[in-house]
């Protein structure tokens, strides 16, 4: 009886769902999500800061997916910037961005090389999206540090 009670309970709709099926689940994207004013403010500073970053190397990027590689100093940059930390929380020595940001922030930065908003997107969705959505005290604890600095990356 607890299984069917479990089944019959209202589910989430999917925007993915839906649109495999051909519709589309309007009330998931509209209205449009708005970041509150101090998100909105930090967006701004990093989306600048991204650029100024980025602009540098644009005759680079080609040579570099031609390589198929990054240079080490290139990494060392993405580090120092705080790239590896977007979607880590604050207390835990990233940016904590939620979606809309994170997003943003990745849109800019394959503006310059799809490669590197790649690499970022790889380490911070797929690399670690376990540990944000499950991971309990201790492995947060444990690796979210080395995992914002970009000392350890995630794949």
């Amino acid at each position: 009886m607890a299984e069917k009670a479990e089944k019959s309970e209202a589910v989430q709709p999917s925007f993915m769902r839906a649109l495999c099926l051909g519709e589309i689940e309007d009330s998931l994207i509209y209205p449009y999500p708005e970041l509150d004013g101090s998100s909105k403010e930090t967006l701004r500073d990093v989306l600048g800061s991204v650029d100024a970053m980025l602009e540098k190397h644009q005759e680079d990027f080609r040579k570099w997916d031609e390589k198929g590689e990054f240079p080490d100093s290139f990494v060392e940059e993405l580090r120092q910037f705080g790239m590896f930390g977007l979607v880590i929380p604050e207390d835990h020595g990233g940016l904590g961005f939620g979606s809309a940001a994170y997003s943003r922030t990745l849109q800019q930065v394959a503006r310059y090389d799809a490669s590197v908003a790649v690499t970022i997107g790889a380490h911070s969705s797929i690399g670690m999206r376990g540990l944000l959505l499950h991971g309990n005290d201790m492995q947060q604890e444990r690796y979210y540090a080395d995992l914002a600095t970009g000392k350890r990356i995630a794949a």
